[in-house]
């Protein structure tokens, strides 16, 4: 084979291979905006429940088992908000709340030896826990850690495998668990399922991440979740009440004490 035929093999070659990648990302594109409608649909239906969230505050207590520091009780689950990004064309949405225990002392955990010490921080870097560390001469250290668990469920379109993928970061435990949704059961109904598991409200969460609940549930999450509103407006309408009937209160007050001083009481 010639020199200039050995060119022109490298040539097509490379000539397929650009055609090839060029078709792959052609395909890729079509599939994300196939699946922008479900991307739509989360973000709507998240954004929605950030402000419900926010505005009932439900109870929701948790406690995290973090290794080294043994148990962090009592944390108080709140602050929603719903972000979005994009990276290389792919756009992510966000739903990012914390648990956190505001009256509890930073927990303290010492090492001695360098190995223990390193892994002990990449494992809570990897958990995104809160935390310092001081490091000693004799390589170990200790940790300070702040009793706050961030979790975050981002999701995001798969073109490779035409799916919603929800990617769960210290939702159930500590550390990232990934599921994968189906674009014709992006909806309001399994969508409800994902705040049940966010409201902690069904005793078998690995159950209920995986989308095996019933309708009985669904229903006992929603009512749970009714009532507690309607809790929160009726104190919001007694607190109302209270301060309308205070200043009524003082109004007649300052009526009365005109009235007492009469005409003397007036300034000339």
């Amino acid at each position: 084979m010639g020199y200039l035929d050995e060119l022109k093999q490298k040539s097509e070659a490379i000539r397929q291979e650009q055609e090839q990648k060029q078709s792959a990302q052609e395909q890729s594109k079509t599939v994300l905006e196939q699946l922008q409608p479900c991307m739509d649909t989360i973000r709507t239906y998240l954004t929605e429940a950030v402000d419900v969230l926010n505005f009932v505050k439900p109870d929701v207590m948790l406690k995290y088992l973090i290794e080294g520091f043994g148990s962090l009780e009592n944390l108080d689950q709140g602050g929603y908000a719903v972000t979005e990004d994009e990276r290389d064309g792919v756009v992510t949405v966000t739903l990012r709340f914390e648990c956190v225990s505001p009256n509890s002392d930073v927990r303290v955990f010492n090492i001695k030896e360098r190995e223990p010490f390193i892994r002990q921080r990449e494992y809570m870097w990897r958990n995104n826990l809160q935390f310092k560390d001081k490091p000693t001469m004799g390589g170990g250290g200790t940790f300070y850690l702040e009793p706050r668990i961030i979790v975050r469920l981002e999701f995001s379109p798969d073109a490779q495998r035409r799916k919603i993928k929800l990617q769960m970061r210290n939702m159930i435990g500590l550390g990232t668990d990934t599921r994968w949704i189906e674009p014709e059961k992006v909806n309001k109904e399994n969508l409800d399922d994902v705040m049940g598991l966010v409201l902690r409200k069904a005793p078998d969460l690995e159950k209920l991440s995986t989308g095996q609940m019933t309708e009985e549930m669904r229903k006992r999450i929603k009512e749970e979740l009714r009532r507690e509103q309607n809790a929160h407006r009726l104190q919001e309408v007694q607190a109302a009440a209270a301060e309308a009937e205070r200043e009524k209160a003082e109004a007649e007050a300052n009526l009365v004490s005109k009235l007492r001083l009469g005409p003397l009481g007036r300034r000339r």
